[in-house]
């Protein structure tokens, strides 16, 4: 991608402050006043000049168009404080401190070659926010998405109208930029594979930004309409979407107790009754707590919570999707035994069956593929190093990836705040049964990896892989807090001795964190997979603890039958 120099940013913005000269400043009956804050960057490319530029941009236009008065920057700069961060939740307070009528914000985030602008505009007067969202697919494109982002402010919250009627296309649809590159090797060994491109297909679209520090994604026809939901988790509470437009509209909610946090989500229909029920897999550092709901018409009821198992549903061979548990190990590992397949006694889960895995497998970090087409199915799993391994059932090993997929920040274990406790309590001579009469399990923290999509994309009748990978600027002793530069979706297939790389998309500046696909829920009538993939904006060490916007990017893939 190319980037601006903060010289080239400059002189655009001069340009562009000299073109306002010559365009008519419509005075308004009254002058509001409007602070202009930093922008967020999410970028693994120096694209800081963008934190205080955009911002001059969009006062120059809404002077020019509107009359606003803008806030000074020190008065900005001194009501921020250090660090210079956006806290959403103290954005009144930044209002009254400032003087503001309105508070203008948002992020940068580079996308796939190109660039997404999310602003959001909090009005003093009710209390409330505005969402913007603009786009530029290439560099030339930057000073067309900026003044449609200007537009889309100066129409809904100044009630400007644009020059000509026309509606800012930028800011209402959804990015669309090059698709996965076209990485397939036709001399790689894989004879007549069908796997071929359509050039009607060469695009993603991004949603804009929602207000979640994303832990999982899943999708599925939640309500029963015959129409995809998109399931968004962090750590406390999943959000349910409709998808409208490239519009992600709240549809319900689902908070859990404060001592879990969430780890993995997923969506099935299991019972049949033709809606998916969402399964959420958490816990404390202790034990699982796991639960599972379902839309009953009016809001989502519990099927089964505090669970003892950690959950997901699986696709067996010869069974077709089961719910499938595994429980808390002992000795500080955190899980452990046989992976049950799980039914449900009333409000309880009871595990019958067991998996038939290698050992080492854990509920998480598995899937069942055929990818030979040979009617015998493999097992494809990440090792604790995110190498990708394909097995016999037995356990023997097929093959195994020198590149690291999969790798993600989520986990389970660590240190509960009882143990805390009870820790400070020792240090000052008092025992457990002193702290809380209760003692809790402590295990060694256990990364939770991304799901490994088993899916037979381009038609073929064999089994495809699709998995993620994540490019780490650093590494650290705690590994969750290390910083992941951009992430790639990489398209793979079985080519007689190993897992061959057929696609791979565009990096994105960010962190992808997990993805679904429209085919594990719905037919493929049309012959376009959908690959939904949820990305956490993050560009610095500084944000990597306060990452708290997700986006949703879905990528259609079809592919040409081959020609007989």
């Amino acid at each position: 991608m190319k980037i601006y120099s903060p010289c080239r940013l400059s002189c655009l913005s001069i340009l562009f402050s000299l073109l306002l000269f010559f365009v008519p400043a419509h005075a308004a009956e009254k002058h509001s006043t409007v602070a202009f804050l930093p922008f967020t960057v999410n970028a693994s490319k120096d694209m800081s000049y963008l934190r205080d530029g955009l911002g001059e941009m969009l006062a120059s236009r809404l002077s020019a168009e509107a009359g606003v008065v803008a806030v000074d920057k020190k008065t900005v700069d001194a009501a921020l404080g250090a660090g210079g961060k956006v806290d959403p939740n103290q954005v009144a307070a930044l209002a009254g401190k400032m003087g503001a009528d309105y508070l203008l914000y948002g992020s940068v985030t580079s996308l796939g070659g190109g660039m997404s602008l999310d602003a959001r505009v909090y009005s003093a007067a009710t209390k409330s926010s505005e969402t913007f969202y603009a786009t530029a697919a290439k560099e030339g494109d930057v000073m067309t998405a900026i003044d449609n982002l200007a537009w889309s402010v100066l129409e809904k919250t100044f009630q400007k109208k644009r020059p000509g009627g026309g509606a800012a296309p930028a800011a209402a649809a959804a990015l669309q930029t090059a698709h996965p590159d076209r990485t397939f090797r036709a001399t790689a060994g894989l004879g007549n594979s069908s796997l071929l491109w359509s050039e009607g297909a060469s695009q993603f679209f991004k949603t804009r930004n929602v207000p979640l520090s994303l832990e999982g994604i899943a999708i599925g026809d939640v309500d029963g309409d015959g129409a995809l939901e998109v399931v968004m988790a962090d750590r406390e509470k999943v959000v349910v979407y409709k998808l409208n437009e490239g519009r992600l509209v709240e549809f319900a909610q689902i908070k859990l107790l404060a001592r879990y946090k969430i780890h993995a989500v997923n969506v099935a229909d299991l019972n049949g009754n033709g809606k998916a029920e969402i399964y959420i897999s958490a816990a404390d550092p202790g034990m699982p707590g796991s639960m599972a709901v379902e839309w009953n018409g009016k809001e989502m009821a519990t099927l089964f919570d505090d669970a003892r198992y950690y959950i997901r549903p699986v696709k067996v061979p010869g069974l077709g999707v089961v719910l499938a548990g595994q429980k808390a190990g002992s000795e500080g590992i955190a899980i452990s035994g046989p992976i049950y397949i799980l039914t449900q006694d009333g409000s309880q889960l009871v595990g019958g069956e067991r998996l038939p895995v290698p050992t080492g497998v854990n509920i998480f970090n598995f899937a069942f593929a055929d990818l030979d087409g040979d009617g015998e199915w493999e097992v494809a799993a990440l090792d604790k190093w995110n190498k990708l391994v394909v097995m016999k059932q037995s356990g023997k090993v097929l093959w195994k990836s020198e590149e690291r997929y999969g790798a993600t920040k989520r986990f389970i274990g660590g240190t509960s705040a009882m143990q805390m406790m009870q820790q400070t309590g020792a240090r000052r001579g008092l025992s457990k049964e002193e702290v809380s009469g209760t003692t809790d399990v402590l295990f060694e923290e256990l990364y939770i990896p991304s799901r490994i999509l088993v899916t037979d994309v381009d038609g073929d009748g064999v089994d495809d892989i699709i998995i993620n990978a994540n490019t780490a600027t650093w590494t650290s002793l705690v590994r969750s807090s290390q910083v992941f530069e951009s992430g790639t979706m990489v398209g793979m297939k079985w080519n007689g001795v190993g897992l061959q790389e057929l696609w791979r998309t565009r990096k994105v500046g960010g962190y992808v964190v997990d993805y679904d696909a429209r085919s594990h829920h719905l037919p493929l009538k049309d012959g376009v997979e959908q690959l939904y993939v949820g990305v956490v904006a993050q560009g610095s060490f500084g944000d990597v603890l306060t990452a708290d916007e997700s986006m949703l990017l879905v990528y259609p893939l079809q592919f040409k039958a081959p020609e007989k």
